[in-house]
């Protein structure tokens, strides 16, 4: 395994673990915080990370850079605590 991908991974990792941590401290208290950029940045986070990975399981690594990853991976954590599943990844991809 190269260990340029394996740093990576690990960076991806506690990038998306320490703002999982401080969203749901801020989500379980009585502050006003929003949920939208956190959650965006924990999808961006979580679809660069499945991007890594599968780079590593394929045989033929995917080409592509790891923005749509990261546009998918956002939707997606989005959705799931907005339930607006369809109009959401659309909307998402309209505006990039």
């Amino acid at each position: 395994m190269n260990s340029e991908v394996d740093d990576n991974i690990r960076g991806l990792v506690l990038f998306v673990s320490v703002w999982y941590l401080m969203t749901i401290t801020t989500y379980g208290v009585w502050v006003p915080s929003g949920l939208f950029l956190p959650g965006m940045i924990i999808g961006c986070g979580l679809g660069l990370l499945v991007k890594d990975i599968w780079d590593i399981i394929a045989s033929d690594p995917n080409p592509l850079i790891g923005q749509s990853y990261m546009i998918m991976g956002a939707s997606a954590m989005l959705a799931g605590y907005t339930r607006l599943t369809y109009s959401l990844a659309v909307i998402m991809l309209e505006t990039t």
